[in-house]
């Protein structure tokens, strides 16, 4: 495990074998990230998240975990990101959202919905353009 510099991690953090997190990384605590993930910098991992196995993470992601903020009724919803996803740089998850097996997030994306497992999803907010099976570069 490689935990870069500046990084925060909170209590209640599980993080798998082989896993390494880039520098000023924020891990908030009551989470879990599998083994052999790679967290680039830059990234905020909000109570509540569940990382699968080798999920790789571009730089600037925050998964969201809280619904209505000022909510007298405040639920967290912690998102889940199943194996093998891969997310791009600057991706925003809205609280509850599960990444499925294998997909593949656009940078930039907002992802309000659940992403199949195997989809490609880009924009704000984030469509299903294609199946990452199908990528040459990930045969």
């Amino acid at each position: 495990m490689r935990i870069g510099p500046f990084s925060f991690i909170r209590e209640h953090t599980f993080i798998g074998r082989g896993t390494r997190i880039g520098d000023h990384a924020q891990l908030m605590g009551d989470l879990s990230i599998g083994e052999d993930c790679r967290l680039h910098s830059n990234v905020h991992i909000s109570k509540g998240t569940t990382v699968g196995n080798r999920v790789f993470i571009g730089p600037g992601f925050i998964p969201t975990n809280v619904r209505y903020p000022l909510s007298k009724n405040t639920k967290m919803e912690g998102c889940i990101i199943m194996d093998d996803a891969k997310i791009g740089a600057n991706v925003t998850l809205l609280p509850g959202v599960v990444v499925g097996e294998g997909a593949l997030v656009g940078s930039g994306s907002v992802v309000t919905k659940n992403v199949p497992a195997y989809a490609i999803v880009v924009g704000n907010p984030a469509r299903v353009i294609g199946d990452a099976r199908k990528l040459e570069a990930y045969q």
